[in-house]
């Protein structure tokens, strides 16, 4: 096997065990009686562990390497992932388990983003960033879809999906572990360095940063927020749904390689306003089999613009600081799992609908602002 798919199995083995626990919420919150506002606690505390990862885990490996901080990470990742399955019947362990798959995610995310991208030196401009998105959302894609379906099918609803997943983690690393590369750099400087100063700051703040947010908040509407606004539905099918996001955007990747980084992520912001759009004629229709077609549209949106940015943070990077500028611009895109907290607090003083057009609104002038 070669170099970069070594370290693309691993990101993608990360990738299912971050987003797995989405077709599992409904399940918890029946089986421990929790309140409407548990399922996005259990979400947001990831955030907690991820962002300090995701900071982290660039500066370190730019001293470090790649590997030093990567395979101890999925370690940590492996730990969360134990938790987890031992505490189905436990909302204080549920949080412990989010927290620590969150800081094990990004002390791997970041780094191993960016070791693909460096064992693809050889290949075309943009293959690194891509193989690096299509790692992490066929993960993020197949890791609901399986857990969803041995949630509703199979027994052992709460320890199943964490020792299938434990599995694929702990081969994912032996395999990952012996990759070529991710040698420390030398580079020196303080752990939070982002890489930032007068020849990139410009083309990050005027170029990428508008469109990061909206990265993760096409696929959290998809498979979150527009399920929601259709009433309730089954762990499979909210596994089929994010399946499908995820995928699409997988999919979507070949169209990033002919057009620049900047005109794909404008492509990309404007297929997720689509998406929000036919959103809105399900809701006020209530057309429950459109949410497939617009789980399709928002995610090849996603998978365009986290391409997008990623080609464009390797272009605008410094080799020394490259791993500090992608974590700061995959904390940006994980801004966008806050979107379905804000659209059900907004919808409690407007309807879905206008709400919808709002985030379709921001997408259109993100593209619009957007520097080449």
């Amino acid at each position: 096997m070669t170099g970069w798919r070594r370290v693309a199995l691993l990101l993608f083995a990360i990738g299912w065990g971050a987003n797995h626990f989405v077709a599992l919420l409904l399940m918890y919150r029946t089986r421990l009686s929790l309140d409407a506002a548990a399922p996005a606690i259990l979400l947001g505390i990831y955030a907690l562990g991820l962002v300090p990862g995701l900071l982290l885990s660039g500066p370190l490996s730019d001293r470090l390497g790649r590997r030093a901080i990567v395979v101890p990470g999925a370690v940590i990742a492996l730990a969360g992932t134990a938790v987890l399955g031992a505490g189905g019947d436990s909302f204080f362990l549920l949080l412990l388990g989010r927290l620590i798959y969150g800081l094990g995610c990004g002390l791997v995310m970041n780094p191993g983003s960016v070791w693909v991208l460096e064992l693809s030196g050889d290949a075309a401009g943009g293959s690194g960033a891509r193989r690096a998105t299509i790692a992490l959302s066929a993960g993020f894609g197949f890791g609901p879809l399986l857990s969803g379906a041995l949630a509703q099918y199979a027994p052992a609803p709460t320890v199943l999906p964490y020792a299938a997943h434990a599995v694929a983690l702990i081969v994912a690393i032996a395999i990952g572990a012996g990759a070529p590369g991710g040698r420390a750099s030398g580079a020196r400087g303080p752990l939070l360095r982002i890489g930032l100063d007068h020849t990139n700051r410009g083309t990050f703040f005027g170029g990428i940063a508008p469109m990061a947010p909206f990265v993760f908040a096409f696929p959290a509407i998809a498979f979150a927020t527009l399920p929601a606004m259709l009433g309730s539905a089954t762990p499979a099918y909210i596994g089929v749904v994010a399946a499908i996001s995820l995928a699409s955007g997988v999919l979507a990747q070949p169209v990033t390689r002919r057009f620049s980084p900047a005109v794909s992520a404008r492509l990309g912001l404007v297929l997720g306003a689509a998406g929000c759009s036919l959103g809105m004629v399900m809701v006020a229709l209530q057309l429950a089999p459109l949410l497939l077609v617009c789980a399709a549209i928002l995610g090849a949106g996603y998978g365009i613009c986290m391409t997008a940015g990623l080609r464009r943070v390797e272009l605008c990077a410094q080799p020394a600081t490259r791993g500090g500028l992608t974590g700061f611009y995959l904390v940006l895109t994980y801004v966008g799992f806050v979107a379905p907290w804000l659209i059900a607090h907004a919808t409690r003083h407007l309807a879905p609908e206008p709400v919808l057009a709002i985030v379709g609104g921001l997408a259109l002038g993100a593209a619009a602002v957007l520097r080449d």
